[in-house]
């Protein structure tokens, strides 16, 4: 009988262990969940401040009202102007074809197409798109969006130097932008390494001969 109480105080202890060394494991276990969470929380809401702080200086840059931008892409060069309710765009491939003016008055919504290549000729158009300034190439201006961009584990948002400016920079697979911190303006793309854009900007200097509208006497008709 002594024998038998000795064995069963002896399995009782080692139960007793084997409950106490399983309950610390699961403590850890826990714990260590917790803090991958915390970590992770804290990862997501950085970076959805930084697409949120872009976001906000983008906002800040569009309500200007005199500005210019020059875009250089793969195969297309953009020139657009605006001061005040006047605003100019043209667009032209480099190969020479596609020389195109837009030219719009917002506030009258008085509007023409002018086409440079083969023959000049133009149009009314009241319909033309205005392009505003470049933001990058994903809306994050649309708060469902700043959460799954933030929260995607394979896209980088982080700080970088282009062209000696201070910039945001967001990389998705082989794609990376590059984008302005004290406007939120896209200044670069780049795929696969290669540069495909380049943006470059100026405020406060567009003048009264920039937004000129094109004359129309130099210009054909464009038969419908």
């Amino acid at each position: 009988m002594e024998e038998n109480k000795k064995s069963l105080g002896s399995t009782y202890k080692k139960v007793e262990n084997k409950k106490h060394k399983t309950g610390i494991t699961v403590k850890r276990f826990f714990l260590i969940v917790l803090f991958v969470v915390i970590i992770l929380a804290l990862v997501i809401g950085v970076r959805w401040r930084l697409l949120y702080n872009m976001n906000e200086s983008y906002k800040e840059a569009i309500e200007l009202d005199n500005w210019h931008y020059y875009s250089d892409a793969d195969t297309t060069i953009m020139n657009v102007y605006k001061k005040g309710d006047i605003w100019k765009m043209n667009t032209r491939q480099k190969n020479g074809d596609g020389n195109i003016t837009f030219w719009k008055n917002l506030a009258t919504n008085e509007s023409y197409v002018f086409y440079e290549e083969p023959v000049k000729k133009y149009q009314e158009d009241s319909i033309s798109p205005v392009i505003g300034l470049p933001q990058c190439g994903l809306a994050t201006d649309d708060e469902n969006t700043r959460i799954i961009m933030a929260s995607t584990p394979t896209w980088w948002i982080g700080f970088e130097k282009y062209d000696g400016k201070d910039c945001y920079v967001i990389k998705i697979e082989n794609h990376k932008e590059y984008v302005d911190r004290q406007t939120g303006l896209l200044l670069a793309t780049f795929d696969e390494n290669k540069q495909t854009r380049n943006v470059e900007y100026e405020f406060g200097k567009v003048t009264d001969e920039d937004v000129k509208k094109p004359e129309i006497s130099e210009y054909e008709p464009l038969e419908e």
